[in-house]
């Protein structure tokens, strides 16, 4: 019975000693190469990162506080100055890229005064002021839809391309305001629901991330001195109650195009 046993044995060693050898050889070539198990600089590990991972929504500062949050939502409830919020929600929009936020703060406000309405591309049946046609008839010498939408536009250039339009303009550059007057000024718009005011400032200087930006004022909370601020850049930042004190400085940084300045625009129809 031994000897049936070792005869077996030494049959199967030539296949056994042939599998060992194919198994050697594919551990060769699946071993990882020391450069492999090498550190990637941080650089290239932050670089791998950002593309696998989707984008977070931006943090927002914490002495803000969003529309939705129940203190945002009590802040609106409580203003004695947010008649301009409802006409502004019902015809918000997002800007179409991430320099057009003039644009699309101006088509809200137009779109929000009732104004006859010129002829859309997007809407053929309905006529309705668009992102795509808010330049219709404006002389290129004073802004050109490329270049807005590379650079943006400064206060002197959305002051006087909203002119051309069938409203009135009241430019307030940020320098000429004091505190007491900014408060003033809103309370007086802000309890309006045919009269708005357009922001023209800097979010590093509310705390948020990024630079210059326009989006239009919806209400004033006098208890927490607070005005909200509805963005139009919805990808980045939500509606947001920012304190009087912040966005008036945000207003009065100068811009990085004119050197001048940021401000207020107030539009009313003509």
């Amino acid at each position: 019975m031994k000897n049936k046993f070792l005869q077996k044995a030494l049959a199967w060693q030539p296949h056994t000693q042939m599998l060992a050898s194919v198994l050697a050889v594919v551990a060769l070539h699946t071993a990882t190469p020391a450069w492999a198990k090498a550190p990637l600089p941080p650089a290239a590990v932050a670089q791998a990162q950002t593309q696998a991972a989707p984008q977070q929504p931006l943090p927002i500062p914490s002495h803000l506080f969003t529309l939705s949050h129940p203190i945002g939502q009590q802040r609106l409830l409580d203003s004695s100055y947010r008649q301009a919020y409802f006409p502004l929600a019902t015809y918000f929009e997002t800007q179409r890229n991430q320099a057009y936020c003039s644009v699309a703060t101006s088509v809200i406000v137009l779109n929000a005064m009732e104004l006859p309405r010129p002829a859309s591309a997007l809407y053929p049946d309905f006529p309705f002021f668009t992102q795509d046609n808010f330049f219709d008839g404006i002389d290129a010498r004073i802004a050109q839809p490329e270049v807005v939408a590379k650079e943006g536009m400064t206060l002197d250039q959305l002051s006087t391309v909203l002119s051309h339009h069938a409203v009135t303009v009241q430019k307030i550059p940020g320098d000429t305001l004091e505190l007491p007057a900014f408060r003033e000024l809103l309370k007086t718009h802000l309890r309006e629901s045919n009269r708005f005011v357009l922001l023209n400032f800097n979010r590093r200087l509310i705390g948020q991330k990024g630079g210059g930006h326009w989006s239009p004022l919806a209400a004033y909370h006098a208890a927490s001195d607070s005005v909200l601020l509805m963005d139009v850049a919805r990808y980045k930042y939500p509606p947001v109650w920012v304190p009087l004190a912040d966005l008036l400085a945000a207003a009065q940084d100068p811009d990085s195009v004119s050197n001048q300045p940021r401000g207020v625009v107030v539009v009313s129809p003509r």
